[in-house]
């Protein structure tokens, strides 16, 4: 019993207007959901003059009266509080949409659109939406709650009388409440329904920034870049030195003609060098491009605009490394540091590789070895590894390797694996191999051991271990696209197993088809089953996606076998150019008496 009066209590904790799971930030606007929040339905009502707008309907609510339920209902209500309490959403949703359909009441049409709510089931949503608006049109929440949920639904010819007097009422706010509807709009499922329905709505609305702007907003979340461009240019006459509307262009332009992007903003920086956002997107476009000279101007810009920052300092630190000014790079890190940059990890990390670029082996070790662990830790052991291994030799550097594992069991197969790749680089392939099945042993079923060990027992010649491993890995994890491409290209490269090879590459790439790695090996498959011109087709899509050795490689094979033998000959000289080491390339051209 006292169970049961403990539920009934917390049931009317739930029908509370101050009680609900919504999160709301600052501003007042719901976070995470789709309906609105108090605070934008506060700004509607401060945005009306009429009586439907008064505040205390909003705060209303009609006291539920117990008695009036039947027993069946009360069960319900007591499940949904206990399936809320829970967590189980989904359920409480449910149960509070079956309660509204016989039990037609708006405080219960209220409760059923906020539990839908939180369960994101947008058509519970709508189902008690539509219910509560009918049976209380006056109530700015039903309302707002009504019109969220049906343009989230694509429902624009519903919205558009609500929206269009909405917007009809008290010009005095016009652009709070353009900046509204924009808000519900780019909620809707459908972005290009959504940008014509905002067009259309704002049709009869004075042209201004605002509307120009949050149209362009519109039309770039639909896809359509010239639209956006007309937009933003608009928005820029009514206020040139907006660097939101400048931003909007710099977007569309960079569908449209990605240099024009960088240009136009280089140009809007000139006129106006205080717009810190802008030069922010630049600086983030030229890293992208890889034009890391380009951005070091604007990253020193920004510096000595707010010296105090320290994530400033640090980006130009990584950009200055990129261009092999280590020493500079090294002292924007330490200021970094100095000024408080707060992922420590990171830093450390940088200053080892840059110690590492000026072969102060030792500093590296040093940095490497203060990295803690998280996200840079198996990386700065990494290094770690292969400098012991150039310093002290093999055996220091396992003996190390091993007592990290003893010591951190959570990366006990990383530092397995690491002494595998140690093993591996001193030419020692039993130990790389032996290393890896001890581990196995240990952790049989480690989808990286078993890959890595297989790896191992190619290099060994023992195909059959490679194959057992691959296949285990592949019942461990249907979908892990390496492991098919590895087992399928092994079966291609090294035995006659071309059908079945060919099925494993095919299931490869329908897990990941745009890999170039996977699209070579399907180009080499082709290949041992003569059909030269699609292997020709295959690879030469790869190497268009990477200019790898190996796929130069098999490249050039496929055009020598189809008796394109200059064309062959052109990619291979390219590719040694740029990879005068490679093992793969140079055995083929010396099979093909090229020297």
């Amino acid at each position: 019993m006292k169970i049961l009066i403990s539920l009934f209590i917390s049931f009317f904790a739930y029908i509370n207007p101050t009680s609900t799971n919504a999160a709301f930030d600052g501003s007042g606007y719901c976070v995470g959901c789709a309906m609105p929040s108090r605070g934008d339905i506060k700004l509607a009502q401060a945005s009306q003059s009429d009586k439907e707008f008064n505040p205390s309907q909003n705060d209303r609510r009609m006291d539920l009266d117990v008695r009036a339920f039947r027993s069946e209902l009360m069960y319900k209500f007591l499940i949904a509080e206990f399936a809320k309490h829970n967590k189980l959403y989904d359920l409480a949703a449910e149960t509070l949409v079956d309660i509204l359909r016989s039990e037609e009441r708006s405080d219960i049409a209220e409760m059923a659109a906020d539990a839908a709510n939180v369960a994101r089931r947008l058509d519970l949503a709508l189902e008690a939406a539509k219910v509560w608006f009918r049976l209380d049109p006056d109530s700015i929440k039903a309302r707002f709650v009504y019109l969220t949920v049906i343009l989230s639904n694509n429902e624009f010819l519903i919205a558009k009388p609500l929206v269009e007097d909405f917007l009809s009422n008290n010009e005095s706010e016009l652009d709070k409440k353009l900046q509204y509807v924009s808000e519900l709009v780019a909620r809707a499922q459908d972005r290009d329904g959504g940008y014509r329905f905002l067009a259309e709505v704002t049709r009869e609305i004075p042209n201004s920034y605002s509307k120009a702007l949050l149209l362009g907003q519109s039309a770039w979340r639909a896809g359509r870049a010239l639209e956006a461009r007309v937009h933003a240019d608009e928005a820029l006459d009514y206020q040139p030195r907006s660097e939101d509307a400048a931003l909007l262009k710099a977007s569309a332009l960079r569908q449209i003609d990605g240099e024009r992007s960088i240009e136009f903003l280089a140009e809007f920086l000139t006129s106006h060098p205080n717009a810190n956002s802008v030069r922010t997107s630049v600086i983030g476009d030229l890293i992208r491009e890889e034009r890391y000279s380009d951005a070091i101007p604007h990253l020193q810009h920004l510096s000595r605009e707010d010296a105090s920052n320290a994530n400033i300092r640090f980006t130009l630190a990584l950009v200055l490394f990129e261009v092999g000014e280590f020493e500079e790079s090294k002292a924007r890190v330490h200021r970094a540091l100095s000024l408080g940059y707060e992922d420590r990890s990171s830093a450390y990390f940088q200053l080892g590789l840059i110690d590492e670029k000026l072969d102060a082996l030792s500093a590296a070790a040093n940095w490497f070895s203060s990295v803690p662990k998280g996200s840079r830790f198996i990386e700065a052991q990494t290094h770690l590894a292969k400098i012991k291994l150039a310093t002290e030799g093999l055996e220091p550097t396992i003996a190390y390797l091993n007592q990290r594992a003893n010591e951190t069991p959570e990366y006990h197969v990383v530092f397995v694996e690491l002494q595998g790749m140690m093993y591996r680089e001193a030419g020692r392939l039993d130990d790389y191999f032996a290393v890896l099945d001890e581990g196995l042993e240990v952790a049989p079923d480690e989808p990286s051991l078993l890959y890595s060990s297989a790896m191992a027992a190619e290099q060994l010649g023992r195909l059959d271990i490679l194959e057992i491993r691959l296949r285990r890995l592949i019942e461990l994890q249907p979908d892990n696209a390496q492991a098919y491409n590895a087992l399928g290209y092994t079966l291609a490269d090294k035995t006659d197993r071309f059908d079945e090879a060919k099925t494993l590459l095919v299931r490869a790439l329908e897990l990941s088809p745009d890999d170039p790695v996977f699209i070579d090996s399907m180009g080499w498959i082709e290949f041992k089953l003569k059909d030269y011109d699609k292997s020709i087709t295959l690879l030469q899509r790869a190497y268009d996606l990477e200019r790898h050795p190996e796929i130069a490689a098999h490249l050039g094979e496929a055009l020598w076998a189809r008796g394109r033998e200059v064309e062959a000959k052109s990619v291979w000289t390219s590719a040694l150019d740029q990879f005068p080491d490679n093992d793969v390339l140079l055995e083929t051209l010396e099979r093909h008496g090229m020297d």
